[in-house]
């Protein structure tokens, strides 16, 4: 199987690459499921397109890469919906909004992104805690 992306080119993925939102995602809830790419020449951020699509697609980052003393509320109900033991076994994401101007690119930590991998499902949580922004700047001034 395969994606046409218009910044990636044609991206080749089999099923297990896919992994599931069974929510959606905040203002795409039909779009459920989504392969996760990292090329090189984007590095340190990640693609996150939907295979449903691909004109759907979201870059993405480690949050703890631009707020280290990060660290979000992940409730019981979070990790069950998830399949998941603990936070630790999860990876997440916050998607990025970018600029022309570099340091004017922002990160949403009011909307983190967990997946479980070794389950191949994921979530959008939504924060409601005022040290986190949906803006907020990934190069401090």
């Amino acid at each position: 199987m395969e994606i046409l992306h218009r910044h990636l080119g044609v991206v080749p993925y089999t099923a297990d690459d896919v992994i599931t939102f069974p929510l959606g995602l905040l203002g795409f809830l039909k779009f459920k499921k989504y392969l996760f790419l990292q090329p090189q020449e984007f590095l340190p951020f990640q693609w996150m397109v939907s295979i449903e699509n691909p004109e759907v697609a979201f870059v993405l980052m480690n949050p703890s890469t631009c707020c280290a003393d990060y660290n979000p509320n992940i409730t019981r109900r979070d990790l069950n919906e998830l399949s998941a033991e603990n936070p630790q076994s999860l990876e997440m994401y916050s998607i990025v909004t970018m600029n022309l101007d570099a340091r004017l690119a922002t990160v949403n930590l009011s909307g983190p992104i967990l997946v479980n991998k070794a389950m191949k499902i994921g979530k959008q949580l939504v924060l409601l805690d005022d040290r986190y922004s949906t803006k907020h700047r990934i190069i401090q001034s």
